[in-house]
């Protein structure tokens, strides 16, 4: 008998400013009973919007109806305690991080152990990554936690000579351009698809419900093909 798999959720991707002014904004007024949709933060582009609730969810904010938990409200609450809002985070994000940093020592490690160990989890190379990293780090930070200067320190730009560094250009369709890490185009995003590994889906950053409808096709797409291909027998087109 089959059984569900525990759904993996990826880490947060989304701004910290964002996910700290709406914590203030509902501070000032109130921690809404239904769920934080565009309508309650109408202040938020629909790109960030969707990035707060991914991460949101990850942190257990927000059950699988965007409705804000308990633990949400209490650290809405404590935010008008700059100490209790520190604790009250910390104990959040030592909890859901600790499956994703795994043995990394944040505070002697490096930041290729990091990204090491964001990738084995399932996040993607490239701007979802350093995103997912950044805010991990604002995080910690605001919580008042030392970081290895071997993770925070900026990439060197040119060699120590001082000569500028040349680039070798390579063909597009290459092994090696290949193997570089994947950039996303302007105006676009990606978000990683759980529980399968350097799957992600590119979106544009305004995205719009009737976009999703057109995604929804894609997906019906998929799933006759995976029903075809499931059912041992080949499309021939």
């Amino acid at each position: 008998m089959a059984t569900d798999q525990p759904k993996i959720l990826p880490p947060p991707y989304m701004s910290y400013g964002v996910f700290k002014s709406t914590i203030d904004a509902l501070a000032e007024a109130t921690v809404p009973t239904g769920a934080l949709d565009r309508r309650v933060l109408d202040g938020l582009s629909g790109a960030d919007h969707g990035a707060l609730m991914s991460g949101l969810k990850f942190l257990g904010y927000v059950d699988d109806d965007r409705k804000p938990t308990n633990v949400y409200r209490q650290l809405v609450e404590a935010s008008k305690n700059p100490q209790q809002f520190k604790e009250s985070l910390l104990e959040v994000v030592n909890d859901k991080y600790a499956a994703v940093i795994g043995n990394v020592n944040i505070q002697t490690g490096t930041i290729a152990e990091l990204e090491k160990t964001f990738k084995a989890y399932g996040v993607p190379p490239g701007q979802m990554l350093t995103k997912t990293i950044r805010f991990y780090l604002k995080a910690l930070a605001e919580c008042g936690v030392p970081v290895s200067p071997h993770i925070t320190k900026a990439k060197p730009r040119t060699p120590r000579n001082g000569s500028k560094k040349t680039e070798k250009t390579i063909p597009k369709g290459s092994v090696m351009h290949s193997a570089k890490e994947h950039t996303t185009p302007k105006g676009f995003e990606r978000m990683p698809v759980p529980g399968l590994p350097d799957a992600f889906v590119q979106f544009p950053l305004n995205l719009t419900e009737a976009h999703c409808d057109l995604f929804d096709s894609v997906v019906r797409v998929l799933r006759t093909f995976a029903k075809g291909r499931s059912g041992g027998k080949e499309n021939v087109a």
